[in-house]
């Protein structure tokens, strides 16, 4: 599909919907796809949201005034905003012509969906990896600021198009233009960091934050995230909410502990390097103290009550 009658085509899509919802979903040329479901936004009037997982918002054209996560964003065409779970963000009601994609990433697809340690990178491009994982953690979001001609914005056009015509090979065709549109915009420095002020400390933010960074968070990193002294902010997680930061953390990750115990595609090995632990020991330990029994009598029982024998 052309990239005019792309843009012909999700016009067509919004004029003709009769419906008075926020978003127009788009059917996927297969029902079998499952690595993300694509929205358009509906154009009548002001929008809230709160994503669920990883979220792509592309301006296909025009511009759209949004604020996200409580700050305010101009999104032009050809701009790429990758939302992590979670965000909230707020779209001003649009022109007739604007034309604003967003595509809900799969937790499947959220999962592959990582520059991944073990590749190999140079040291300055290390620099740059390191540079967005801090602008992921500060902001909650990676802006690209693309032009409707850059190659990024190109490849999302051909990734809206593998969605609506799924021709053969369509995963494999998108996790590459996925993978090849976030690197090209690394390697030309397509993002810009969002003007931001600490948040304000709250126990809901707390566990926000704590929920989407429990894997690897630190008591400094978090401090820092807040705007506060690290012993100043540990002090005053305890008197707001009667536990520690660590237990806080070791909290969410015996429930992810849990959650991932469920499933028998996961091993126990990879289960304590996703949670954030370091040794089978201290890991045991933990699930001890806090459900009582080892992670191998509970995955037995959690089994049990799905019904699955793998014997």
């Amino acid at each position: 599909m052309a990239t005019v009658k792309q843009e012909q085509y999700l016009t067509s899509v919004i004029d003709a919907t009769t419906s008075d919802s926020n978003e127009i979903r788009l059917s996927p040329g297969s029902n079998d796809f499952d690595l993300f479901t694509i929205n358009l936004e509906n154009h009548n009037g002001v929008h809230r949201y709160q994503t669920i997982g990883l979220t792509i918002l592309y301006e296909a054209v025009g511009t759209t005034k949004t604020k996200i996560n409580g700050q305010a964003f101009t999104i032009s065409a050809g701009n790429i905003i990758l939302l992590q779970k979670k965000s909230e963000y707020e779209v001003e009601k649009q022109g007739k012509k604007d034309l604003l994609v967003k595509i809900e990433l799969s937790q499947r697809l959220s999962e592959q969906f990582t520059l991944k340690k073990k590749q190999r990178f140079s040291g300055q491009e290390k620099a740059v990896i390191d540079h967005i994982s801090k602008l992921m953690t500060t902001n909650r979001l990676l802006n690209l600021n693309c032009s409707a001609m850059s190659r990024s914005a190109q490849i999302m056009k051909k990734i809206i198009d593998e969605y609506l015509n799924q021709d053969l090979f369509v995963e494999s065709m998108v996790l590459a233009e996925l993978s090849i549109l976030f690197v090209a915009a690394l390697r030309n420095k397509d993002f810009e960091k969002a003007p931001t002020a600490a948040p304000k400390f709250a126990q809901t933010a707390l566990e926000q934050y704590i929920d989407e960074n429990f894997a690897d968070v630190t008591l400094n990193e978090a401090a820092k995230h807040f705007g506060l002294n690290p012993n100043y902010f540990s002090t005053l997680v305890k008197q707001k909410t009667g536990k520690s930061f660590v237990e806080h953390v070791d909290e969410r990750r015996m429930q992810e502990a849990r959650n991932l115990l469920a499933r028998p595609d996961i091993s126990v090995k990879e289960i304590i390097t996703r949670v954030g632990y370091n040794g089978k020991s201290f890991f045991y330990k933990k699930f001890g103290e806090y459900y009582h029994e080892t992670p191998v009598q509970m995955r037995a029982e959690l089994f049990r009550q799905a019904n699955i024998n793998l014997k």
